[in-house]
């Protein structure tokens, strides 16, 4: 599947290694110094979560990485599937976005 995916997301194969199509190819040597914060979910079997754990060590590197999220038991797709992740997923990503904006913001309860 994940070629069928590939096909239809970037015919050209020639095309796919640039960064704006995948930011955490294997070739992408990028400065991401000045990144803006970031926050990478994974699910735990997806197919395409060693790239993203990859995205997520170079922007570590950057000083860019507020958070790695992975959703354990779980593989691509799953927020369709399974509410109850999908909720606590949201979650983590609403928290991310209310600090980003508000850097005064502390959770209560």
């Amino acid at each position: 599947m994940g070629e069928i995916f590939d096909s239809s997301y970037v015919p050209d194969p020639r095309e796919r290694a640039d960064r704006l199509v995948s930011p955490a190819g294997a070739a992408d040597t990028a400065d991401l110094k000045g990144i803006a914060p970031a926050l990478v979910v994974t699910a735990e079997h997806d197919l395409l979560k060693a790239e993203a754990v990859r995205y997520a060590e170079c922007l570590r590197r950057a000083g860019a990485l507020v958070e790695h999220h992975d959703v354990l038991g779980v593989d691509h797709g799953y927020d369709g599937k399974d509410d109850k992740k999908a909720l606590k997923t949201y979650a983590v990503i609403a928290r991310h976005v209310r600090r980003a904006v508000n850097p005064g913001f502390r959770e209560s309860g």
